[in-house]
C-alpha cells in the first residue's frame, strides 16, 4: 500500500494559478511562485478567447507531470459579466457583449456588423448593401414629384 501511496504522491493534480503573460502560449505564475512558461490554453472548438493577465486559470498536468500541463478553464478576468437563470453571454475585455436572454438577443458595445445579411450599424446608422438610412432620409425628404411641394412629414 505504502508503494502505490508514493506513486499517486509523485502525480501532480489540478491546480491554479494566476495568468502573468497571456498569450496562446501563457506564462503562468503557480503554486509557491512558481513560474510555468509556454502553457497551451485548450477551448472547446469554435470558441476562442484571450485569457486576460490576472486571470485565475485551472492547470491540468497531463500524465501528472507539469511540464506537460494545459490550461483548461479561466476566471476573474478585469471584466466579468453575470448572467441571471437560462442566459448565455459571450463578452470580451472591452466591454462589448452579445446576450442570449428569453426575449431574444442583445447587443452591447461597438458597432456591428452582419455580412452575409449585409446589415451595417457603425455609430448608430443603419447600412445595407443599397446605402444607409440616412442617405434614404436625405433623398426622400427634399424630394418633390413635378411641382408637389416636398413631404410634409419628413422621415426623422
Amino acid at each position: 500500500m505504502s508503494m502505490i501511496s508514493k506513486s499517486l504522491g509523485q502525480i501532480r493534480q489540478a491546480f491554479l494559478g494566476i495568468v502573468a503573460r497571456a498569450g496562446a502560449r501563457a506564462q503562468i505564475q503557480g503554486l509557491a511562485d512558481e513560474v510555468m512558461d509556454e502553457m497551451e490554453v485548450y477551448q472547446q472548438v469554435g470558441f476562442s478567447s484571450w485569457i486576460p493577465e490576472k486571470s485565475r486559470v485551472v492547470i491540468l498536468p497531463l500524465m501528472g507531470k507539469s511540464s506537460r500541463s494545459i490550461i483548461i478553464a479561466s476566471t476573474e478576468a478585469p471584466i466579468m459579466i453575470t448572467v441571471n437563470e437560462g442566459e448565455t453571454c459571450i463578452y470580451d475585455q472591452f466591454g462589448h457583449q452579445v446576450l442570449l436572454k428569453q426575449d431574444g438577443m442583445h447587443l452591447k458595445g461597438g458597432d456591428v456588423f452582419i455580412d452575409d445579411g449585409n446589415l451595417h450599424v457603425l455609430n448608430g446608422d443603419v447600412i445595407d448593401k443599397k446605402g444607409s438610412m440616412q442617405a434614404m432620409r436625405d433623398a426622400y425628404n427634399p424630394h418633390t414629384h413635378g411641382n408637389s411641394p416636398t413631404p410634409s412629414t419628413p422621415m426623422e
